[in-house]
């Protein structure tokens, strides 16, 4: 190979593992790839995107080159992502050096948050309030919430510094989070079963089990189970820490009656959510109000979908709005879709539903049907999510189509 080519194979295939780590499909990287490929006048061409890493294939003149590249780094943040696909649109309209491309992409990988330790750890505890405005809807609740969120958020950063703890968080938290809401829920006259979900929602699983379930619907069948297999695995781990939470804490839940908030408190729920996911996941510059508007819509279309056909199609019509809405966000000029679709997904919690079945197994008894609503849930959000990436392709090619005989 050509010391070009041999930059080109670098650059693409340290661009697949951060559309990996950027919470991409895998049926979609190779074509984001593919049209940086033919950015550079480079047609024989392919890729094969795993969950651990991505293989890429380039024919020369002198044979053909495989090379791979482990996806193992950790998951990159709203502004790490709002950088990558506009270093990959400015890629595809004008073509740079590949080794300059791998140049600029190694510095937004290595790029630091916008906001600092403190910060990030109170954006956890604000959307951990947000959350809790949406499912526990219990004035009381809101305070405790937001200590539970920043204990988290302390755990989380102190993660970031030390391996051996960031590999048992799930569970550190869990059992953290458990025993505190068990101990002093009856002195507050709380349930403490709903207090588990929202501080917890960094864990939950919600984007690999929708996300596995899409890949597996569009036959990337290793890449798909990977993802589910690696969910349950994220569910279980949080699971055992909630039982061991509530052996350290041995105390008996109240049955205390919830202060209910109104219909108001769920729609203050989606923007206080908003804001804490916009600092605590360093959400790029002027992306605050386009996310809140993604939310809001996301919310909408759920509460809508509930309305007119139970819990179920309530999944499916918020998945369905999220890709086309984020898609228009992006033509209107607001952040790339990627940015937009990440935190409408924690929104929609299927993860936090798979939990609450568990929480339900613990507190109240048999939840066998708690856990298989949840699975039907993650299913429904996929399908949404199919469907309305399928809609937003037809109309994208129609819309090209127009223009190309219209030119």
């Amino acid at each position: 190979m050509t010391p070009a080519q041999t930059d080109l194979l670098e650059f693409l295939r340290r661009c697949g593992v951060a559309l990996c780590l950027a919470g991409e499909a895998a049926s979609r990287i190779p074509e984001e790839m593919e049209a940086i490929a033919d950015a550079y006048g480079v047609r024989d061409v392919e890729f094969l995107v795993v969950p651990t890493g991505v293989f890429v294939r380039i024919a020369g003149a002198d044979g053909v080159t495989v090379d791979f590249m482990n996806a193992d780094g950790p998951p990159l943040r709203l502004d790490q992502i709002d950088s990558l696909y506009k270093l990959m649109a400015d890629i595809r309209a004008r073509p740079i050096p590949p080794a300059e491309a791998t140049k600029l992409l190694e510095e937004i990988v290595d790029s630091q948050p916008r906001f600092n330790a403190f910060t990030r750890v109170l954006g956890h505890a604000v959307l951990t309030v947000g959350l809790g405005l949406l499912v526990v809807r219990d004035g009381r609740a809101l305070a405790a919430l937001a200590v539970l969120g920043f204990l988290v958020g302390v755990l989380r950063w102190i993660a970031e510094r030390v391996q051996v703890l960031s590999l048992a968080l799930p569970v550190i938290a869990a059992i953290a989070v458990t025993a505190l809401a068990y101990r002093f829920s009856p002195d507050l006259g709380l349930n403490a079963s709903a207090l588990l979900i929202p501080p917890l929602v960094a864990f939950l699983p919600g984007t690999a089990l929708t996300l596995g379930a899409q890949e597996i619907a569009t036959r990337s069948m290793i890449s798909g189970a990977s993802r589910m297999v690696s969910g349950m695995y994220m569910l279980l781990l949080l699971t055992f820490g909630i039982y061991v939470g509530v052996a350290v804490a041995a105390t008996p839940q109240p049955a205390g009656q919830p202060l209910d908030l109104g219909w108001w408190g769920p729609l203050i729920g989606v923007v206080v959510f908003g804001l804490g996911m916009y600092v605590n996941s360093s959400a790029p510059r002027r992306s605050l109000l386009w996310l809140l508007v993604m939310l809001l819509i996301t919310f909408g279309a759920q509460q809508l979908g509930g309305y007119v056909g139970g819990a179920l199609f309530s999944a499916f019509t918020g998945g369905l709005v999220v890709v086309p809405i984020a898609t228009v966000v992006q033509k209107l000029k607001g952040p790339p879709a990627q940015v937009a679709i990440l935190p409408a997904f924690w929104l929609l919690v299927p993860g936090a539903l798979g939990l609450a079945g568990v929480t339900g197994l613990v507190a109240l008894g048999p939840g066998g049907q708690g856990l298989i609503n949840a699975f039907l849930t993650v299913i429904a959000v996929a399908l949404g999510v199919l469907v309305g990436s399928s809609l937003t392709a037809t109309a994208t090619a129609r819309s090209r189509l127009l223009t190309s005989r219209a030119a």
